[in-house]
């Protein structure tokens, strides 16, 4: 098998799928969205130069599951980061990608929080009023991205610098609706 310098997978799962298409969210756009983010520079540093991610849309209960089973919290969340970065590191055979780890996302969450529109903290850097699931995916996808990476939002200080680079990102993910 050949492998690019960056392999994306996005699973979509079957309870999933008609959501996504009456929305209108296509698999090619996320990907693209994903691999602009993962080009820009003041994230290379941190990707390996062969890396692999994948990033799971899924439903409510598929995710609540996972929030109780590694999270400790019964409930619905937006996006989980399970990242392959941290902790033990192990040697790939060469021309292996590195995997950066998983996204989890919740479609249904998802949809709910886009049709309140983009967080408030992020309404100054908008172009656009539009801001639908394709959108708010593609936001939940860099924040997951940033968590695989490192970033956190424990701490005040933290939060900040993350929500900082997110905002940055978020010109080089949705160019047409971001300055």
């Amino acid at each position: 098998m050949q492998y690019s310098p960056m392999n994306i997978t996005l699973i979509k799962r079957p309870t999933v799928k008609a959501l996504l298409d009456r929305e209108k969210v296509y698999e090619q756009t996320l990907k693209s969205r994903v691999v602009r983010l993962l080009s820009d520079s003041r994230l290379s540093d941190r990707i390996p130069a062969c890396a692999e991610l994948c990033i799971t849309l899924l439903d409510n209960p598929e995710i609540q599951d996972l929030n109780r089973e590694y999270r400790n919290q019964d409930k619905t969340t937006d996006v989980l980061s399970f990242s392959m970065l941290e902790g033990e590191s192990f040697d790939l055979p060469d021309g292996l990608p590195v995997p950066l780890g998983d996204i989890m996302i919740s479609v249904e969450v998802a949809l709910l929080q886009s049709t309140r529109g983009a967080l408030p903290r992020l309404h100054s850097r908008l172009k656009s009023e539009h801001w639908g699931l394709a959108e708010e995916l593609s936001f939940l996808i860099l924040h997951g991205v940033l968590h695989l990476l490192g970033y956190d939002h424990e701490s005040e200080s933290d939060a900040e610098q993350m929500e900082s680079l997110e905002a940055e990102l978020l010109r080089v993910v949705l160019p047409k609706i971001c300055h």
